[in-house]
């Protein structure tokens, strides 16, 4: 049971890698990059509701969530200025 539940996660892996290949082979970097970041945007998200849980015994504002987007954010348009600038 658990090695065929394991083989379909990776059917399915591999279907849906195909899949985003053929929807974004011609595409524009710009495009790519949105599908990029909005992928990393839910992982972080998943991971920080996860880690501050487990975390703190407080419980989690919406603020705290905000300020860590807030930040990852800023990093993340500086570091693609900076690589504007270098290229």
């Amino acid at each position: 049971m658990i090695a065929a539940t394991s083989a379909a996660f990776g059917r399915l892996l591999l279907l849906r890698a195909g899949l985003g290949v053929l929807f974004l082979s011609g595409q524009s970097p710009s495009v790519i990059d949105m599908v990029l970041s909005f992928g990393i945007a839910a992982l972080l998200y998943l991971v920080v509701e996860e880690l501050m849980v487990e975390a703190q015994e407080a419980p989690e504002t919406p603020l705290l969530s905000a300020t860590f987007f807030g930040g990852f954010l800023c990093l993340l348009i500086l570091e693609m200025m900076i690589q504007s600038l270098t290229v």
